[in-house]
């Protein structure tokens, strides 16, 4: 019995020992296929990682595009308010000054206008107005920039719009004068100035007190595409220097005396020539021209060659 026993307990002790032996050789096995494949899966780990990190980075990426659109609409949208504010700013300046211009010419009666269009050739110089028959308009009527110094007068009126002619394109021209100051070696005659026998002239008109009396000498202002106006037909003695101002004559009956046209920039005589030149500048920056005054009180006179 004792034999039996003993046998049994060597058959357990030698399986258990088979067992642990063979969950040692599958450990030691496991062991060993994950020391063998650490550095393969190291290795796919490490691929793996600059993949996710691309993911990431391209979501990020539309992250930012679409803060960058809602950003961009954001500026156009302030931009837009900014650019309708300054407009609205430049209107009532423009407006301002036009109301200036009618409290110093409360005789006349002034229609403001904006300008909408130029022509686009380039070989004239004139613009469209959002006024026309509708408003009172007509042609030959006098215009006026908002500061109140000539620009142009009106060629064709219709009913919503009406067309400008400006004073500096080629086919315009404008009688002016120039008012000069006599030269300093200009002989005025007074009832004490002594006459050729040496007695005084009772019937010589008196100086008049202070400065001397301007000078009015007069020419046709013509336009050029420069921009410019070419004062033509000037006396060749008259003293006319630049800085002198430029204004209408009234002459002709189609522009009322006294208006401003511009001033002179240079003089120009030549030999033999039987009158001067100047060159006038425009006080209208006529190639900015936004709002415009016409002068519809003043109708101008038709007047046919006698």
């Amino acid at each position: 019995m004792r034999v039996i026993w003993w046998f049994a307990t060597l058959t357990v002790v030698s399986f258990a020992t088979i067992i642990l032996s063979e969950e040692n050789a599958f450990d030691s096995f496991k062991n060993l296929a994950l020391t063998v494949s650490a550095p393969a899966e190291s290795a796919a780990r490490d691929a793996a990682s600059p993949l996710g990190d691309i993911y990431d980075g391209i979501a990020d990426r539309g992250d930012l595009v679409r803060e960058n659109e809602r950003l961009r609409e954001e500026v156009e949208i302030l931009q837009a308010q900014l650019a309708d504010q300054q407009d609205q700013l430049l209107r009532i300046e423009a407006l301002e000054d036009a109301l200036e211009v009618k409290s110093t010419r409360p005789e006349d009666q002034l229609l403001v206008a904006s300008v909408f269009a130029r022509d686009p050739s380039g070989l004239k110089r004139s613009i469209a107005i959002d006024r026309g028959l509708g408003d009172g308009v007509r042609e030959g009527m006098v215009v006026l920039s908002r500061e109140g110094s000539l620009i142009g007068t009106v060629t064709d009126a219709f009913q919503d719009f009406a067309w400008i002619r400006l004073i500096s394109d080629p086919d315009s021209a404008v009688n002016a004068q120039v008012n000069t100051t006599p030269s300093a070696d200009a002989v005025v005659l007074t009832p004490e100035t002594p006459a050729p026998d040496g007695e005084p002239d009772p019937s010589a008109t008196p100086a008049p007190s202070g400065a001397p009396a301007p000078v009015p000498v007069q020419g046709v202002a013509e336009g050029d595409l420069r921009n410019e106006l070419v004062l033509e037909l000037l006396p060749p003695e008259a003293p006319i220097d630049s800085g002198s101002l430029v204004v209408t004559s009234g002459l002709g009956g189609n522009y009322p005396p006294g208006i401003l046209i511009g001033s002179v920039t240079a003089v120009e005589l030549r030999p033999q020539a039987p009158f001067k030149k100047a060159f006038v500048e425009p006080s209208a920056i006529l190639s900015g021209l936004d709002t415009v005054l016409v002068l519809i009180s003043f109708e101008p006179a038709r007047l046919s060659p006698p």
